[in-house]
């Protein structure tokens, strides 16, 4: 070192003190776990900081990067991205989902499309019209393709429309999507069932075809009496297209899915009074725990680990028997079960069996969604949808970019910088989104927030308008304290000699 640094009078911009640095900070975005744990790969925490910033139709039209029907998914989604927000290790999970709902709606109210590109001049055919095959059309759409769907039933949407009840999903928001789709250029022949002998023709008029079909055919139970049963998918179908007529009376669903749920909410705002048996564990259900929650709230009663032995039909109604049981395996997509306690009869007016569906066909062509994957859900199929669409545009998917792919975790965050606030569940103005929206962590992403700035002794971080823009390295000595300050762990310190 040059012992004349050591006592000067020159200003600190004339002194070069970064020459004593060994350590420089690096300002790198990392994930925030959010991210990795939607289906979608949302950039949540750039499209927050645009909201910040004042920029709401920017960031409804980044989140349309992502994802085609967030005025869909922000009503129906699990929320994955809020299982795992580090918020809620300080007090509770940011409400992803109310935003994405919020957001959703600006796309609707001003009416935003993405930029449309005529990249590719393909014609391409969609055999179904769910999330997936929704999904597909619209980023194929946007590129330029050419593209028919083709849908069985006489009203298009798939699951979106026959299989989610009016009270988790309004037709409203089906519809938007299905017009927005229509003003991309999408052709819908709606009650053609295509069958998978007959591909040979639409290949021949298509160049590329897709089946995005889903899973239509009910499973059974190896039981005496099932075929007693309504199938819960049955149920839905009709209820959604206003042909359900029930009486009121006892039900029992079997099964603890999505399915099995929905269908035990409808029958009981229909007047009856459900119970619903599944062989899971209460905390292992496969049904959206939100939902269960609330069906629990309308007074249905889960029997979990319970096994349906026998439907007979007793008295103009049913008698199930029913056994204590607990799960030891599963076989092609059906649980294997232990009885470990004594049956016991439990009497219904109705049995709706929802014990998982299947693909009614095999396809030879590219395929996605449900009949891909199994039983996932809207956001997932909408991203497998997504994902064959640029495969077959030969185009990377939509991915937040970051310098540095680690997930940000709590404990490498610095909480000081951040108070405890509850979460604003039901949002209903502009300024309870803003609200919720400064709750969010900003895990691994750069805000502009500026703790860095303030702290740094040498001036040596650069930032215009509160964007970060660079380490000023001649006066940076590396002390790390930007590093340590910094509440979303994007400044890290890295060797330089």
């Amino acid at each position: 070192m040059r012992l004349e640094l050591l006592v000067s009078t020159k200003s600190t911009r004339e002194i070069k003190t970064g020459v004593w640095s060994q350590f420089q900070p690096v300002f790198a975005n990392a994930l925030s776990p959010c991210i990795g744990a939607c289906p979608l790969s949302i950039d949540i925490p750039a499209i927050y900081n645009l909201c910040l910033r004042g920029n709401w139709r920017d960031a409804a039209i980044e989140l349309l990067r992502y994802n085609p029907l967030p005025f869909i998914t922000g009503r129906v989604c699990p929320q994955f991205c809020r299982t795992q927000c580090n918020r809620g290790d300080l007090d509770e999970p940011v409400s992803i989902r109310t935003v994405e709902c919020y957001l959703g709606d600006v796309v609707l109210e001003e009416d935003l499309f993405p930029p449309v590109s005529s990249f590719s001049s393909k014609r391409v055919a969609i055999i179904g019209s769910g999330p997936a095959g929704l999904s597909a059309a619209w980023y194929l759409s946007l590129y330029g393709c050419k593209v028919t769907i083709f849908e069985e039933m006489d009203h298009p949407g798939g699951v979106l429309y026959w299989g989610i009840p009016v009270f988790r999903l309004e037709k409203l928001y089906l519809n938007k999507a299905i017009e927005r789709l229509e003003r991309l250029g999408v052709d819908f022949k709606v009650g053609h069932k295509v069958l998978p002998d007959e591909l040979e023709p639409l290949k021949k008029e298509y160049d590329a075809i897709i089946a995005a079909v889903g899973l239509t055919k009910s499973r059974s139970l190896p039981i005496r009496g099932f075929e007693h049963a309504i199938s819960g998918v049955e149920l839905l179908r009709r209820y959604n297209r206003g042909a359900l007529e029930l009486k009121r009376g006892r039900a029992v669903v079997i099964g603890g899915g999505n399915v099995a749920v929905d269908a035990a909410r409808v029958l009981v705002k229909s007047g009856c009074s459900v119970t619903v048996v599944c062989v899971e564990k209460g905390d292992e259900m496969p049904a959206i725990p939100e939902e269960l929650e609330e069906a629990r709230r309308e007074g249905i009663v889960v029997k979990d680990s319970t096994a349906v032995l026998a439907i007979d039909k007793q008295d103009g109604g049913y008698v199930l028997e029913l056994a204590p049981c607990r799960v030891v395996g599963e076989r092609d997509g059906l649980k294997e079960v232990e009885i470990v306690g004594d049956p016991e009869c439990l009497k219904a007016d109705y049995v709706v069996a929802a014990v998982g569906q299947e693909a009614e066909f095999s396809w030879d062509a590219f395929s996605c969604g449900d009949v891909v994957n199994g039983p996932t859900t809207v956001a997932e199929a909408i991203a497998h949808g997504r994902n064959i669409a640029f495969l077959l545009l030969g185009l990377q998917e939509p991915l937040p970019i970051r310098k540095r792919n680690e997930v940000v975790t709590y404990d490498v965050l610095n909480t000081a910088y951040f108070s405890k606030a509850s979460a604003i569940v039901k949002i209903s103005s502009k300024g309870d989104v803003l609200n919720e929206i400064a709750r969010c962590f900003s895990c691994g992403y750069c805000n502009g927030c500026g703790v860095c700035w303030l702290f740094c002794p040498d001036v040596a971080i650069i930032i215009d308008d509160g964007c970060l823009l660079e380490v000023d390295a001649e006066h940076c000595k590396g002390c790390g304290i930007c590093a340590q300050e910094c509440p979303r762990h994007v400044v890290v310190m890295e060797k330089r000699f």
